[in-house]
């Protein structure tokens, strides 16, 4: 009798501690596929953004490192600017529409929830032979609405300004014409191009010309100048001494969902604010 009972008793003990196994994942085979044991769920799927060009480049970035992180998971980034980011979200043509301005009283209605990114800033730039380091907010209004067509009235040669501006799609012409031309219209013959990088380049090859790009576009092949006396720089921007900023947004019709929301989670992310974001932008973590 006792042989059988200790035999029960270890039948029992075996039989508890496989099931003990079982429940905490070590004899089973989800190969990823749940959270069982605190693994996060395998993410797979097709996600598709499209908006400013300003947030290209970070969301291209992001989308290539959410992308090595999960495999099964396509991330496929277009351009376009900032109204059409909106506009496919909108109507379900994109998850994430990505955009450097708020949205238009207009917009407002769309059931669009945002999600704020970084922090721009936009530099006021000209060819680097203009003699220029300087502009005041009124002379930047005036250059840009046509009300100053000479250099020499600004302390430079006699010649005629080239005026590049952001085609009427950009979110950051949206925000300069707001803030900087107080909701005017540029001057008429005015260079449009359809990118910050379009911008950079063709007042770096187009002699006595002014433009404007987002600061993480800045580099030597053009000559930031000074706006009121005050240098287009993060710092300046945090502390609000620099008025020429604004947010970068990803929007998604109704709360972020899916894989929608695990990807705006990495983009806000301590590793991808600091490593990437903070490279040409303002972290969020910095605001």
């Amino acid at each position: 009798m006792t042989s059988r009972k200790n035999m029960s008793i270890a039948v029992v003990t075996l039989l508890a501690l496989t099931m003990a196994l079982a429940a905490t994942g070590c004899g089973g085979g989800g190969g990823g596929q749940s959270d069982v044991g605190g693994e996060k769920p395998r993410l797979s799927g097709t996600l598709n953004l499209s908006g400013s060009t300003t947030v290209l480049p970070l969301a291209q970035e992001a989308a290539e490192m959410f992308m090595d992180e999960n495999p099964e998971v396509t991330v496929n980034v277009q351009g376009g600017g900032s109204s059409v980011g909106i506009s496919n979200v909108a109507e379900g043509v994109v998850d994430i529409g990505n955009t450097s301005r708020d949205l238009k009283d207009d917009e407002k209605g769309l059931g669009l929830v945002d999600h704020r990114i970084a922090l721009d800033v936009i530099a006021v730039i000209v060819h680097k032979e203009v003699p220029v380091e300087n502009l005041t907010k009124d002379q930047v209004f005036d250059i840009f609405t046509g009300k100053v067509r000479n250099w020499k009235e600004m302390g430079g040669p006699d010649k005629a300004i080239v005026v590049v501006v952001r085609d009427e799609a950009s979110g950051t012409r949206e925000m300069f014409d707001e803030k900087a031309l107080q909701k005017e219209k540029p001057v008429a013959g005015a260079i449009e191009c359809n990118s910050n990088g379009i911008v950079r380049q063709t007042v770096s090859s187009t002699p006595y010309s002014i433009g404007y790009i987002s600061l993480g576009y800045l580099d030597s092949s053009v000559k930031a100048v000074k706006y009121n006396g005050v240098e287009a720089s993060k710092e300046n921007a945090v502390n609000k001494s620099y008025p020429l900023s604004r947010y970068l947004h990803m929007f998604t019709k109704g709360e972020a969902s899916g894989l929608a929301e695990a990807f705006i989670d990495f983009v806000l992310s301590d590793r991808f604010q600091d490593e990437v974001v903070a490279k040409e932008y303002i972290p969020m973590t910095q605001v």
